[in-house]
């Protein structure tokens, strides 16, 4: 596709979603600093603008059509022929450890630390915290599976949300590093997931929130998704040009049950190496992931980067 076309974020396949900071004024007059959703485009001269996104991955212009912008600092660099932004994003700051999430709405929502499951010899990840909450930054190199850090405890709802992430129906099908690309089978049994965690149901859905839930989930853009999804063999998920819309004919059931066994802190820039163990499912009995601890989804808190199942 055309990033420098004028049909926007619907009629292209290839555009770079992220988050960038944003100081606004509320309706007490004070300063205050948050994150928004934005898609990355180029214009005519070739230059990179961040144009905002609204609460439905929609692209936010003007009365006059004019998209809708937040300066920020970017490069662009091309890889697999698509036009990518490198973003270097502050996280905005809360005195109160809150960690606010944009989805892609500014909304804030504050994490709960409950009884840590695992021995408290290891260190505790208090995961509200503000440094334990990532700073974006498009250099940064994803840990690989075969990494090893320090063991550490997440609290128990935290455990509970990477599990359930990892149970996405069929996931365990594929395993992929981060330097891959996440494999278009599991984004499409990903897609459907994420359409049913934010309350969906109704079958057919615009095409700019799906794909913009799979970068929440995988904290990276889902490459050429839309056109790739339709050739996923009994996919559960379809994409229709001609009204830019998905098509979910099926809503499967999870299928493998993972039981979280192992943590470690991979000391960079809040990635974690989780170990798990699957059941319920034949040929497989271990899981490892990279997870990220970001602000992309107010519910979920992380991103997977990486899986190995075996």
């Amino acid at each position: 596709a055309d990033v420098s076309s004028t049909d926007g974020l619907d009629s292209a396949d290839n555009y770079e979603y992220g988050l960038e900071t944003q100081t606004v004024t509320d309706k007490d007059g004070n300063k205050i600093t948050t994150e928004v959703a934005v898609v990355y485009k180029s214009d005519k001269s070739g230059s990179t603008y961040a144009q905002k996104l609204d609460e439905n991955g929609k692209e936010v212009t003007d009365k006059k059509g004019n998209p809708v912008t937040i300066k920020t600092k970017i490069t662009t660099t091309k890889s697999e022929n698509v036009s990518t932004a490198n973003k270097n994003t502050e996280a905005s700051k809360n005195d109160n450890d809150t960690t606010t999430a944009t989805q892609p709405a500014n909304s804030t929502t504050t994490a709960t630390t409950n009884k840590e499951t695992t021995a408290t010899t290891k260190k505790n990840i208090d995961l509200t915290k503000e440094s334990q909450t990532t700073k974006f930054d498009g250099e940064e190199i994803v840990p690989k599976t075969s990494d090893e850090g320090t063991p550490v405890n997440f609290s128990e709802k935290d455990q509970e949300t990477i599990a359930n992430m990892l149970e996405v129906p069929n996931l365990y099908l594929n395993s992929y590093e981060n330097a891959d690309g996440v494999p278009i089978e599991s984004a499409a049994y990903t897609a459907v997931w994420m359409a049913q965690h934010n309350g969906g149901s109704d079958g057919i859905y615009p095409a700019s929130p799906v794909v913009l839930n799979l970068f929440k989930y995988y904290g990276q853009t889902v490459v050429n998704f839309k056109t790739k999804c339709n050739s996923v063999e009994n996919s559960p998920i379809s994409y229709d040009k001609s009204n830019d819309t998905f098509t979910v004919s099926s809503y499967p059931e999870k299928k493998q049950a993972v039981k979280i066994t192992k943590i470690e802190d991979l000391g960079n820039n809040n990635f974690y190496k989780i170990t798990g163990e699957v059941s319920d499912v034949k040929g497989g009995s271990k899981v490892i992931a990279i997870v990220q601890k970001n602000r992309l989804d107010p519910t979920l808190g992380f991103s997977i980067k990486a899986l190995k199942w075996s």
